[in-house]
Order: structure tokens, then sequence, then C-alpha cells
């Protein structure tokens, strides 16, 4: 019986949670790791420049927390020198990719300024706002985050599968990103039931939380502050180790006949 989209979709989702739960503390790890690299850093004061770093060694990054995913799932154990190994020989195109990105972001930036600057002016004052005046504050946002989404899903295709492809199987840069995006399209429908899946059953998962915390928090109002954000952190370490099977389960679904280059 031929598998459909949406059966292979879930399947995904499932392959992607039993690949998780083989080591889940070290994926926490990596997920912890990576935001802190990628998200805490380059927010802090005077450390904004590694924003830019982080963007141009990203794919590196990604493409080695996906490739201790495939030793897990093909040998039971990793070995991360084996896989830092096996970078170090792709190493220039996986930059190159995110020199790549970085750009598309900086064009991307120019492109949304003036939407921004919109966006600024238009901003709640302490003096308050009118009715009108909010209404427009709300269709400005919201006209900014849809172009924010359209201009960031060119590049969410291009570099989903590429990192992966540079890494395990020798594509150069080019190649890398049009067979990311020929994948990502001949494969949309399984992607997206694969994303509506999980975003579902995080929502529920977070939501049943959030409802164990709101009972606590009536009877011991401390905890409820305590237990809130640990929540939203930890909920935040898993969705990014999960994301990351994902590109594993999913590269390896797509690209299963392309012949793949060991170290």
């Amino acid at each position: 019986m031929t598998e459909t989209g949406s059966q292979r979709g879930v399947r995904w989702v499932k392959e992607s949670l039993a690949l998780f739960r083989t080591q889940p503390h070290v994926w926490m790890l990596c997920s912890l790791a990576y935001i802190v690299i990628f998200m805490v850093l380059p927010s802090l004061p005077l450390l904004g420049f590694l924003g830019l770093v982080s963007v141009v060694i990203w794919p590196v990054c990604m493409a080695l927390i996906v490739l201790l995913y495939r030793q897990v799932d093909l040998q039971g154990s990793m070995s991360p020198p084996a896989v830092w190994q096996q970078l170090q020989l792709h190493f220039k195109p996986l930059v190159l990719l995110g020199a790549s990105c970085l750009v598309y972001a900086v064009l991307a930036t120019y492109l949304l300024s003036s939407d921004l600057a919109s966006l600024i002016s238009h901003a709640p004052t302490k003096a308050g706002m009118t009715e009108s005046q909010m209404t427009l504050f709300l269709e400005n946002t919201l006209s900014f985050i849809v172009k924010v989404l359209l201009l960031l899903l060119p590049l969410f295709i291009a570099t989903w599968f590429s990192p992966m492809l540079i890494a395990l199987n020798g594509y150069p840069l080019l190649k890398a990103i049009k067979s990311s995006i020929a994948g990502m399209l001949q494969y949309t429908l399984p992607m997206s039931v694969s994303w509506l899946v999980m975003t579902v059953g995080m929502l529920v998962v977070m939501l049943g939380l959030g409802l164990v915390i709101g009972i606590l928090g009536a009877l011991i109002p401390m905890l409820a502050q305590l237990l809130m954000p640990l929540l939203v952190f930890a909920a935040l370490l898993v969705i990014n180790a999960l994301m990351f099977a994902f590109q594993y389960i999913s590269y390896k679904d797509v690209f299963r006949a392309a012949p793949q280059v060991e170290a």
C-alpha cells in the first residue's frame, strides 16, 4: 500500500520523537548550547556583533547536531570527534552557506526598514492611544509580521536540507541550495502535516502543563511564578531538539537514494 503524504508526515513526527527519546538529556544539552550561542549571546550588551558571526557559523552548528542524530540512529551511539572530522572536509561550503544567509538577512532588513520605522513611529506612548490609532498600529504590526514571514520563507526552504547535503553528500553550495528547494517543494504536504502535528501537540502539552501550574498557583502563588518561566524555557529546549531530529528524519527520507560521503 502506497504511503500518502499525510501518512508520511505523521510518520516523520513519530520517528523524530523516537529518535529524541534515545538520549533526551544529550539532545536537551545540544539545544541549550544552540540557544545560548544563537539567541542569548548576540542579545547581550556589547556582544551584538556575535549576531553576525552566529549567522555565518549557523550551518556548521546545525550540521553538527543533525549528524550526531544520524550517528545515534545508525550506530546507537555518538562520536563527536568523528562528526567534527567529517564537517572539516566540508567546512568552506558550510561557511559560504552561512555567509549567503547573512547577505540575505541584510537585504531583508533593508527591505523592511521603512516598515519597521513606520511601526515604531505608531507605537503606543505613555499618553495612550485612541481607538483609531490602536487599530492602525495593529494593522501595521500584522502587515510587518506577514512581510517578515514571507521574506523568511525562501531562506527556510533553501536551508532546511542544504547543510546536510553539503556535510553528508558533498554537494557544492549552489547544488545543495537547489536540491533543498526541490526537496521541500516536492514534499510540501508531508512537511506541512509534520509541522502542524508537532505544533498542535506542543500546544496541547503546554496548555495541559499550564493548567496544572494554574491549579497549583491558586494554592501556592509563588510556585506558579517559579514554574511558569521554567516551563517556557523547557518547552523551547524540547522544540529545538525535536526540530533537529525532524530535520534529520525528513532529510533521510527525502534523499534516501542519494549517495553519502563518509569521513
